[in-house]
């Protein structure tokens, strides 16, 4: 799942149901879960066409919506001129490699941390990132036997990740209140025709 995958797979991206789904119960979970407040600023990475940061953005102050992928951000940018949304601002950054000088009060990324080879250095970026008190929420799925993403392998750098295991990796990087829940089952049927459902996670953390 290359960025030119997501750039062809933009349009048609809210059209299964079963990711529409996933984004509501993650962004639900998300806000039942943190203090969110329309005087914080937030940035969603691997934002797609807005799914959950959209579902987010009217108990903020602005969310700066972050991916790589052009065609993902062309369709959020259309949601937000149709929908008139006024504070939400389409970013195209890789911030694996690249930064941003700002300062949050809320982090978030949903089932985008699987694509990311070096996982443990953007959550420390993430974590750099986040303004003292400000939060981290991150959605991925859970450790799992590649069955999930099938012959769609490319751009797929985890199968999963072990939450105990990311949870002491924010721990030591010195947030506070880490935690995790499970917040969705999505079933689906793998390469052999057996029906399955894989777990997803929430992490949540504050900074100190």
């Amino acid at each position: 799942m290359s960025g030119k995958h997501f750039d062809k797979a933009a349009a048609g991206w809210d059209q299964k149901q079963r990711r529409v789904e996933m984004a509501a119960k993650i962004a639900a979970a998300i806000s039942n879960t943190l203090p969110l407040n329309n005087k914080m600023t937030a940035l969603e990475y691997g934002c797609g066409t807005g799914l959950v940061g959209l579902a987010l953005a009217p108990q903020l102050l602005t969310l700066t919506a972050v991916d790589t992928s052009t065609g993902m951000l062309e369709v959020l940018t259309q949601k937000i001129k149709s929908e008139q949304i006024t504070n939400v601002t389409p970013l195209r950054l890789d911030l694996s490699q690249e930064s941003l000088p700002d300062k949050f009060d809320l982090i978030f990324c949903a089932m985008t941390l699987h694509h990311i080879k070096e996982a443990d250095q953007l959550l420390a970026r993430f974590c750099d990132m986040l303004a003292d008190g400000g939060y981290l929420a991150v959605a991925d799925l859970k450790t799992e036997d590649g069955s999930f993403h099938g012959q769609e392998v490319d751009g797929v750098m985890h199968h999963g990740f072990n939450p105990v295991e990311l949870m002491t990796t924010l721990t030591k990087r010195g947030l506070e209140q880490v935690a995790v829940q499970e917040v969705h089952s999505l079933v689906k049927t793998n390469d052999a025709g057996v029906e399955r459902a894989y777990p997803v996670f929430l992490l949540t953390g504050r900074k100190g």
